[in-house]
């Protein structure tokens, strides 16, 4: 869980870079999708707003990690569940397709939520290519995570589901988290409040740190002083009291540890691919 107090995470030291070499990160740019900006963040700003569909991919000694999947190639052809109120139309221009890009199967995905922007690209993926997500995530597809494609998605590929619980894992950055690799690189951590079992992977790399927080915050002006819209927030927020601590919890470590790169869902700065 998110701690109660904030402010508590000040004892906690910023991560660093991993002493062993071989760790690598990216990020991907899976395909937009164009809405207001209105429709984004509370801060007055108006106009158009094209936001990126982010993935990141890790690369690890073990083999290539990813974080979400984006949409793909499947869900490119045919028509996929959509918000029942729609805030924005995603578009997967050739070459953009998480499959199209990708060099060596991943060993793993690592799922920050289940909403539709983010798993698409699974379907495209092998049949025996591991998935985690938490349990609270994955017994709540039906009731609080809109937009998932519940049968297709479920024997696409091989679900790793976890319990992280207080007393069923370990800690990272104040909250529960497991040792994704086992070597303290790549961490997935319990930071539930977007979706009931929202995630968030912290990794080690080689040179950096990084925080891939989903969609606690679509963009960086979320860890800054604005907010999603209140009635946007209310259609896509399945928790909105652990919500609001999360990005509380991911705007205190933007302050604490300039150097540790967070990236938040859609926020276009990760992409180097003009719109």
């Amino acid at each position: 869980m998110i701690p109660t107090a904030i402010a508590s995470l000040a004892t906690i030291p910023c991560p660093s870079p991993a002493a062993a070499g071989g760790v690598e990160v990216e990020v991907l740019n899976t395909g937009w999708v164009d809405s207001d900006w209105r429709m984004v963040a509370n801060d007055g700003q108006k106009g158009p707003a094209r936001l990126p569909l982010l993935v990141g991919l890790i690369h690890h000694p073990d083999g290539d990690v990813l974080v979400d999947s984006g949409l793909g190639l499947t869900t490119r052809e045919e028509s996929f569940p959509r918000f029942p109120i729609r805030t924005g139309n995603t578009t997967i221009p050739a070459g953009l397709a998480l499959a199209e890009q990708l060099q060596t199967v991943p060993s793993t995905v690592l799922m920050t939520h289940l909403h539709y922007d983010h798993i698409g690209g699974l379907l495209d993926l092998p049949p025996n290519t591991e998935v985690w997500t938490t349990n609270e995530e994955f017994t709540t597809t039906m009731t609080s995570n809109l937009g998932f494609p519940e049968r297709r998605i479920r024997s696409a590929v091989q679900w790793k589901v976890l319990d992280l619980r207080p007393g069923n894992a370990q800690e990272q950055l104040g909250v529960a988290a497991k040792d994704v690799k086992g070597d303290g690189t790549i961490w997935y951590l319990s930071t539930p409040g977007h979706t009931p079992g929202s995630a968030s992977i912290l990794v080690r790399s080689t040179t950096d740190t990084w925080l891939f927080i989903g969609d606690i915050a679509w963009v960086d002006k979320h860890l800054a002083e604005s907010k999603r819209p209140a009635i946007v927030s209310l259609i896509v927020d399945g928790r909105p009291r652990l919500q609001k601590r999360a990005l509380a919890w991911a705007r205190q470590l933007r302050k604490m540890c300039p150097s540790l790169k967070i990236v938040a869902g859609h926020e276009p700065k990760w992409t180097r691919i003009e719109p």
